[in-house]
């Protein structure tokens, strides 16, 4: 009678923890599908990245834009990286490349780039600083100018942007690091 009991104690024991240890094992796996299908995903191709000698930035998971995946370029003569980032009602063509070393061997070549590209607003941005410029050779298009972390990016929309807007999607970039 032991015997018999001991087995039924078994078996119910067994029960309730095979069924504890699957429900925690399937919600495991349920949560990481879960993560890695959200998980933010660098929008620049790997074989793209290996080439650079900078960090690139671009749009982040929640920002209004998304990169064009294909649009995304990259000039090993020129050494700059060109994408487009899209949104609903706007196209911005964003190129970038190593901050040219006479930005920091020449005092002053920068801001005096800026006067040449007719600069009209700063702003400080999470990642840096930016500066609003509307150029000749743009026909006095609007452009957005970014020099931070040995990165030069020019941004140039296919539509003005109001101040707040380029601050937002500036706000909104994250940085990924190369080589």
């Amino acid at each position: 009678m032991i015997r018999n009991l001991t087995h039924k104690l078994r078996i119910n024991f067994r029960g309730p923890i095979w069924l504890i240890t699957s429900g925690a094992v399937a919600v495991g796996l349920v949560l990481a599908i879960v993560l890695v299908a959200l998980r933010p995903r660098m929008p620049i191709p790997e074989s793209i990245l290996q080439k650079l000698n900078f960090s690139v930035f671009y749009p982040g998971g929640h920002s209004t834009y998304k990169v064009d995946q294909n649009s995304i370029t990259y000039s090993s003569s020129d050494k700059v990286l060109i994408f487009h980032a899209k949104s609903d009602d706007n196209d911005l063509t964003i190129s970038e490349q190593a901050t040219p070393d006479s930005f920091n061997d020449i005092p002053d070549y920068y801001t005096k780039l800026l006067e040449k590209l007719n600069d009209y607003k700063d702003f400080d941005s999470v990642s840096g600083k930016v500066a609003l410029t509307r150029p000749q050779e743009l026909k006095g298009a609007q452009s957005a100018v970014f020099n931070s972390r040995g990165v030069l990016m020019f941004v140039h929309p296919a539509h003005d942007l109001s101040n707040d807007d380029w601050r937002k999607f500036f706000d909104s970039i994250e940085q990924a690091t190369t080589n």
